[in-house]
């Protein structure tokens, strides 16, 4: 599935209606008709339906999407906002059908917020503005999405919630609060950046006739969400003579004695993501508290720095970073390590040496997938948080483009991106996973798939997935305030077996 931007989606339009020939007022047709089915389905039989419509092609979808709902046995009130003689080509045309329909047409001429018309409604659907807004709402029709948010009735958004930016999900002034958005065609990039999740609800796709070469044709296919599908293709399958070679070795170090915890989370996920090996490489020579309880997992000592880089040496992949604290010549160190190994995943504490390594103009040898948080990210790029979160696809892909590395942006909608500059989008996960170790499981899932054998976009946007979907079925089970990291390890088999096996 596509995420695109404004501009690009103005291309798709323009190349379907132009080079293929499908004439707008069909794609315009075919938006209505998915809006009015997704609408019937949440208005009781008969039920009040409210449309706003605005002056351009979303207005157009909403009128014709209400004279469909009339056709279908609803009580249909349409609220324009613009005076009728203004519209022009194709929401025009949708006007003037609509005159031939038992509908309560209402015009907006300033002097109300139309409270009491919003307020009466089963549901409304917001077709006020589309991808083309540019700038913040104006006063007029700010009071009327003033109005409607306060009206607390349900809102079934067509293809972006009215006032949020395609582009980076800002609100542009204000905007509606959907609980749920239809997208045409194509997702908007909006939808999961910015206040664009808080704003959208739930949404879905809905196909308008677009041609499905389109993305490509327009240069519009660097983003796309994650797929199911796309997952299932790339987690390494199991054959009945398989053994634990065939599925890597990972090494994961551990960090300070006192967070030992972060790097026994990465190895034990590892596990669970099916890696066939994992050691756990240990400072010191105390014994290590996992041994009673996952005999699974082997352990290697080290002491000095330079002890740490040979037992690299005959592993797939590695994961620095959980639990680790600053030491001297911890930059000697990571290069060392990271020109041992043909696939690492840094993390938390191995970031900063990351950054300092990386700005001396060394580059690895190994492949690397760098797995910030906002804050870290913000610390990697000089940015601060809010810049990074306001434009996580263009951050992500900047820092991947100049370290020559996979980028994964963790948070709502996780960011992955490559050095070849595709970027990948994940739906999974939920605000439960905001707590401690959630991230030393998503290096361990990672650094698994690394080890099995995928390149690191593959096992970047798999790992963010099925970490989400671990999440997601922890979530189910305990529920978002109480559930902790361990509890999403204990889904990643369930999550697996749920993308691995069909029907």
């Amino acid at each position: 599935m596509y995420l695109v931007s404004n501009a690009e989606m103005r291309r798709l339009d323009r190349y379907t209606i132009e080079e293929v020939g499908i004439p707008a007022i069909v794609l315009m047709e075919n938006a209505a008709a998915g809006v009015a089915e997704w609408a019937a389905e949440l208005t009781p039989a008969g039920g009040r339906i409210v449309v706003a419509a605005g002056k351009g092609n979303n207005g157009g979808d909403g009128l014709a999407a209400a004279r469909r709902l009339s056709s279908r046995g609803f009580s249909v009130d349409v609220w324009l906002g613009i005076a009728p003689d203004r519209l022009t080509g194709e929401a025009a045309t949708q006007w003037r059908a609509l005159q031939h329909w038992p509908v309560r047409i209402h015009v907006d001429d300033g002097s109300s917020d139309w409270r009491e018309l919003w307020e009466g409604a089963d549901l409304i659907v917001d077709a006020l503005l589309g991808t083309g807004l540019s700038r913040p709402v104006d006063a007029r029709l700010g009071r009327v999405i003033d109005a409607i948010n306060a009206s607390n009735r349900p809102v079934l958004a067509v293809d972006l919630p009215s006032g949020l930016d395609g582009d980076t999900g800002r609100i542009m002034g204000t905007a509606i609060r959907a609980r749920w958005t239809l997208c045409l065609g194509w997702a908007k990039r909006g939808l999961v950046m910015g206040d664009g999740p808080r704003c959208a609800g739930t949404w879905r796709v809905w196909d308008i006739g677009l041609a499905p070469k389109g993305p490509e044709r327009v240069g519009a296919s660097r983003v796309r969400m994650i797929r199911k599908e796309e997952v299932r293709a790339w987690v390494p399958e199991r054959p009945y003579d398989a053994n634990k070679g065939h599925y890597g070795h990972l090494l994961v170090m551990a960090g300070h004695a006192r967070m030992w915890g972060a790097a026994l989370m990465s190895a034990v996920s590892a596990y669970r993501a099916g890696a066939g090996l994992v050691t756990i490489a240990v400072r010191g020579d105390a014994v290590p508290p996992w041994l009673g309880i996952h005999p699974e997992l082997m352990t290697a000592f080290w002491n000095l720095p330079e002890e740490a880089p040979a037992l690299v040496e005959g592993k797939q992949a590695l994961v620095v970073g959980p639990g680790l604290v600053r030491f001297d010549g911890d930059v000697s160190w990571l290069k060392a390590l990271l020109g041992k190994v043909r696939y690492a995943v840094v993390d938390a504490g191995a970031l900063e040496i990351w950054k300092e390594a990386i700005e001396s103009s060394w580059r690895p040898s190994a492949q690397v997938v760098v797995t910030p948080h906002p804050k870290e990210m913000a610390r990697l790029t000089g940015l601060d948080t809010a810049e990074v979160q306001a434009d996580r696809i263009e951050v992500a892909r900047r820092v991947a483009r100049s370290c020559g590395c996979t980028v994964v942006l963790k948070g709502a909608y996780t960011v992955v991106a490559g050095e070849d500059e595709g970027v990948w989008v994940n739906p999974t996960g939920n605000p439960g996973m905001a707590t401690g170790g959630t991230g030393d499981v998503l290096a361990g899932v990672i650094g698994s798939l690394l080890a099995q054998g995928l390149p690191p976009g593959q096992a970047a946007a798999a790992g963010v997935y099925l970490h989400g979907l671990a999440g997601d079925l922890a979530a189910q089970a305990e529920g978002l305030a109480s559930m902790v990291a361990t509890d999403v390890i204990a889904q990643l088999g369930p999550a697996i077996r749920q993308v691995v096996e069909r029907g």
